[in-house]
């Protein structure tokens, strides 16, 4: 078997970049300490999905800066880009100080004025929902020119040699049909989302439009954005269940001129359930809202939704960024719909540009991105027929059913992300893996997540949040699995020790 079949040790990442954005938590222990931010996981983890943790060449830069400013022990963040800077300080309030350290990178240090830590935690959650730090590359090239750390060198990598930017958008063009004028390519998914959500929140807020509807259970970040950022007079109403199409519709119908948006990721996560697209649209349309799809679960390479939506927001770290060592996304604005005009002035004022070299590393691994997706479904594929026969597996939740079938490109029968419960024991089973473990998926290698446990952790160690779980039909011990290009015999056989750990 080969030698990346291994337990891998806390803090591992996954290629040898250090721009990596996953790095290893073995056991659910370690996830509990993570999540719990003990002192020995901060000690050994210095690079991993990067809005959730600094990372280290982050950190240092922060450190020159403060040294610099004559500011050191002050508690701060990185942040990039002037709209989301000043609506940054308009949310947390006087609290926080902004410093221009790199005018022609339009670089901030934003510090927090008093020793106040729920203002710097809520500082740090406001950057991991907004995605508008700092790149690890653009941290790295900073240190090589201020002479910091002993570092003289960007790590060596693969890049495109050409036009980067134009590369890309050719390519989302081409996988989506939208135009080129029409994109938009953006420093994380996640910066992609605020930049769509914040586009349609300032343009129906001026037609007076003030409901939001929600389908099914968003990513953790992307709901934060729901219910933090909108305004007093907004609502959020949520649908968790997307099967149930007249119950959404008659919702739709219910909001009639107040409707804002409709925001669904389809297929959803951790569920990977797909909903009825075409007659979701057509009721939002009718009812003048705007529809924004997030297609990350499965990629702009295995499904077409844009015909269906008004707007598109997703990540490119996974699929496009196979490599797993890249924070980018882009958002897509139809050109057909009604609202086309004024989304796309909102996304040109809010979105973030990526950094030039994230997006030449970008354009490099999107142009062998269908090979790899290719070989990442079909290793799915045969896993999930495996798992759905397997004692130990209760269910197996995967791309499945007409609606799926409805927006699925030919040939794309499954995308290589599902979840899985179990009749015995999650931990025994999580630990006993002998394959990478950590958040992000869409890699070519295979990853797990424990994902209730990363994302909603407070939800998960609560009776009442583990209720809530329940009643949108997540169960708090679902394990999701990314499956990667690794030889499909060897990965049915970790799977099977694993499995079979878990009933004993």
């Amino acid at each position: 078997m080969a030698n990346h079949f291994k337990q891998f040790p806390l803090g591992t990442s996954v290629g040898a970049s250090p721009h990596s954005v996953v790095s290893s938590l073995p056991t659910l222990a370690d996830v509990r300490a993570y999540e719990e931010k003990e002192a020995r996981i901060e000690a050994i983890m210095h690079v991993g999905y990067p809005r959730f943790m600094e990372h280290q060449f982050v950190g240092q830069l922060k450190e020159f800066y403060l040294a610099r400013e004559g500011l050191e022990s002050r508690e701060c963040i990185l942040v990039r880009g002037t709209n989301s800077l000043t609506l940054l300080l308009e949310t947390l309030g006087s609290q926080c100080r902004p410093l221009l350290v790199e005018p022609e990178n339009n670089l901030n240090l934003v510090w927090v004025e008093a020793a106040n830590d729920r203002t710097y935690q809520d500082l740090k959650k406001y950057v991991q929902h907004t995605g508008i730090g700092v790149s690890s590359r653009e941290a790295e090239d900073l240190l090589i020119k201020y002479g910091c750390k002993e570092k003289t060198e960007a790590f060596q990598e693969s890049g495109f040699e050409g036009d980067s930017m134009q590369f890309v958008k050719q390519e989302i063009a081409q996988l989506s049909g939208a135009k080129e004028t029409m994109i938009w390519s953006c420093a994380a998914g996640m910066n992609a989302f605020y930049a769509a959500f914040k586009s349609v929140q300032s343009y129906q807020s001026r037609q007076g439009r003030k409901r939001w509807l929600q389908l099914g259970w968003l990513y953790v970040d992307s709901g934060s954005i729901l219910e933090k950022f909108l305004g007093e007079e907004e609502s959020l109403e949520q649908c968790f269940d997307v099967s149930q199409t007249e119950s959404i519709l008659q919702a739709i119908k219910v909001c009639g001129a107040d409707l804002a948006a409709v925001v669904v990721e389809c297929p959803s996560n951790p569920l990977i359930e797909s909903c009825d697209l075409a007659k979701i649209a057509a009721a939002v349309r009718a009812e003048g809202g705007v529809f924004l799809i997030d297609p990350t679960i499965a990629s702009l390479y295995s499904v077409d939704v844009l015909k269906h939506a008004d707007i598109v927001a997703t990540s490119l770290t996974k699929y496009a960024a196979h490599s797993a060592d890249i924070m980018t996304g882009a958002v897509l604005v139809n050109h057909a719909s009604p609202h086309a005009k004024e989304l796309g002035v909102g996304i040109e004022k809010w979105h973030l540009k990526p950094y030039a070299r994230d997006l030449a590393r970008l354009a490099c691994s999107m142009a062998t991105a269908p090979q790899a997706i290719k070989q990442m479904q079909a290793n799915a594929e045969r896993l999930i027929k495996f798992m759905k026969a397997h004692p130990a597996v209760e269910r197996v939740h995967a791309t499945e059913g007409p609606f799926f079938e409805a927006i699925a490109k030919k040939g794309h029968t499954v995308v290589s992300l599902f979840s899985i419960v179990l009749k015995g024991s999650m931990e025994r089973f999580y630990d006993s893996v002998t394959l990478m473990k950590g958040p992000s998926f869409g890699s070519t290698t295979t990853l797990l997540c424990p994902f209730m446990f990363l994302a909603h952790y407070d939800l998960v160690n609560s009776k009442r949040g583990q209720t809530k779980l329940r009643e949108a039909g997540i169960e708090p011990d679902l394990i999701r699995i990314a499956v990667g290009t690794e030889p499909y015999a060897d990965l049915e056989s970790i799977f099977e020790a694993a499995l079979s750990a878990s009933l004993n």
